[in-house]
């Protein structure tokens, strides 16, 4: 009996090492990517700006180059995604105990559904977005919207659409540690519509229902998606 907390805490001890491996690995090929990525950022910050439809403006004299930064930077993790994900991978089988198979297809799952979150808002939510917000200006308010607050929107929002997009992935997870239920689910939708209509409405900057619900009705999508994904799993474990 004496020998079991040694052996805990020498697995915790091991688990705690892989993490800082882990966590160092990452800083120093993030530092290099971003280096590497720096010279691409005019043409990506270009890319980023084509919602808007006109160039942005500095109003301080790092405010450009630290737009240049924080482009090459979200450009060096976008590159990393599968070196993250293998990271992830590992993380999850020394900590959690999962099998390969299940830590390989959860970390695919949710690069996948975060980089489609990502990808719709690029799509559809920002040019919605930016054209209600500048329709106020009309001749009397010309637009001039600077480097740093319209990268802090754009990727503060489709950071907020890529971790929404996870959430058929949470659930399922939940429900697989016990902790959520399809009926729960199925019973307290009406709330799941009222914290979904809170929830865009935080993240989208404007207050029209046209715009909030660009991103509403994707979510309650996914929550049905949810239900149907966990009913799936519940039959399999019948089987």
């Amino acid at each position: 009996m004496a020998t079991e907390p040694r052996l805990l805490t020498s697995d915790l001890f091991v688990s705690l090492e892989q993490v800082r491996r882990s966590v160092l690995r990452l800083a120093i090929v993030f530092a290099v990517a971003s280096a590497l990525a720096y010279p691409l950022a005019p043409h990506l910050l270009h890319f980023l700006t084509r919602p808007l439809g006109a160039p942005l403006i500095m109003y301080a004299p790092l405010e450009g180059l630290m737009g240049y930064v924080t482009v090459s930077m979200t450009t060096s993790l976008c590159l990393l995604a599968p070196v993250l994900l293998y990271e992830v991978n590992r993380l999850l089988r020394a900590v959690c105990g999962l099998s390969p198979r299940v830590a390989l297809s959860t970390t695919m799952a949710a690069g996948g559904l975060f980089a489609l979150g990502a990808g719709f808002c690029y799509i559809v939510v920002l040019p919605f977005t930016l054209r209600f917000l500048l329709s106020f200006g009309g001749e009397n308010i010309e637009a001039g919207i600077s480097v740093s607050r319209y990268l802090s929107m754009t990727l503060g929002m489709s950071a907020a659409c890529g971790v929404t997009f996870e959430l058929p992935l949470v659930a399922l997870i939940l429900h697989h540690l016990g902790l959520l239920s399809v009926s729960f689910l199925a019973e307290h939708r009406r709330y799941a519509v009222l914290l979904g209509a809170i929830f865009t409405a935080i993240i989208t900057p404007t207050p029209d229902a046209f715009t909030m619900s660009t991103l509403l009705l994707p979510l309650l999508g996914l929550y049905e998606i949810s239900i149907v994904l966990m009913r799936v799993a519940e039959r399999r474990q019948k089987r």
